[in-house]
């Protein structure tokens, strides 16, 4: 109940704006919270993973689905970027 009770409202009135952040009341938060956080760096989790499988399935689009897809490679700004190769 002490919990919610220091963080709880506080940090609802920071999300929805009513109040500015509270810097300390946030580092509070994440001292009691840091010990039950987990961090993994990639690096040393990737050696754990299994290999990667992608499968391509292929189906039909609905009417609505093409219309919108024809729409949207029909723009000029979907053809530059198509043909700069960027994202």
């Amino acid at each position: 109940k002490e919990f919610s009770y220091w963080f709880s409202n506080p940090m609802d009135n920071i999300i929805e704006g009513n109040t500015n952040r509270n810097d300390d009341l946030i580092g509070r938060l994440h001292g009691i919270i840091r010990p039950f956080v987990l961090r993994r760096l990639k690096k040393d989790v990737e050696t754990q993973m299994p290999g990667k499988f992608e499968h391509v399935v292929k189906c039909q689009l609905s009417r609505r689905q093409m219309f919108l897809y024809e729409e949207f490679m029909s723009r000029s700004s979907t053809r530059m970027s198509l043909q700069k190769g960027g994202n």
